[in-house]
């Protein structure tokens, strides 16, 4: 690497698909974060299943924006539909991307959030919802192998390692296969000789026991000299330096 490059590498932690019909499992995430002083995202679904509008939920909004070390980003809309059927915002139309995305920044600001990050549900994005974010002002959006910094134009694609993530099937009990194949895409990440960025990301139907691993490698990062970063930060670093990761 230059003499550019950043100056530590980076973990980022986020916790998807925040919704009040899983509030006991995502605050036992968020407060163990940050009770252990790890700075993490949520990202948050502002009318989960098309019947959880966040403005009829301000206990659980307020208990997120209590967090000290946390940052909330918008995750979709619905993130599924009442028959569990995924938000894919790679097969949508460019009309429909943008009328949910404005949906959802609206809700969100209704409740005093505000963000300028979308992550995506399945973390998919059409060049056509790349483009919906550009004109709506967004300045980071996250896929699963990469970032794509919107506040630069021409937008940058950068190309990151695969998110480490446990929840492929959205059932606790079948997801629990992820601990041995996260642990040892872990191993693999952490062992590279290189700058590295790794992400974690969390989710509340997550294996029962995933947490416990997740924390474990958090802390491991941490005491590696990881520089553990919110988005907001991120877009600044890769905004100040030419950053690759692999």
């Amino acid at each position: 690497m230059t003499s550019h490059s950043m100056e530590n590498n980076l973990a980022v932690v986020t916790l998807h698909d925040a919704a009040p019909a899983f509030s006991k499992r995502i605050f036992e995430y968020t407060d163990a974060f940050e009770n252990l002083e790890i700075n993490f995202n949520v990202g948050l679904i502002p009318f989960y299943h098309h019947t959880e509008d966040l403005g009829r939920f301000p206990e659980f909004v307020d208990k997120l924006k209590s967090y000290k070390r946390c940052e909330v980003v918008l995750h979709g809309l619905y993130h599924e539909d009442r028959n569990g059927q995924m938000d894919d915002f790679h097969a949508k139309s460019k009309a429909t991307t943008e009328e949910e995305i404005r949906a959802g920044l609206e809700i969100l600001e209704q409740v005093g959030i505000k963000t300028n990050v979308f992550v995506p549900p399945q973390w998919k994005l059409s060049s056509g919802s790349i483009e919906i974010l550009e004109k709506l002002g967004f300045g980071l959006g996250e896929m699963q192998e990469e970032f794509f910094l919107l506040s630069q134009r021409p937008f940058r694609k950068i190309k990151v390692p695969k998110v480490l993530s446990w929840d492929l099937t959205g059932h606790p009990d079948q997801n629990i296969v992820r601990i041995g194949t996260e642990e040892r895409r872990f191993e693999l990440l952490d062992d590279a000789q290189r700058r590295k960025m790794i992400r974690i990301a969390s989710h509340p139907r997550d294996p029962p026991s995933a947490l416990k691993d997740q924390l474990e490698m958090i802390r491991e990062l941490i005491d590696q000299g990881y520089t553990n970063t919110l988005y907001r930060d991120l877009i600044q670093k890769l905004q100040d330096v030419p950053y690759t990761t692999i």
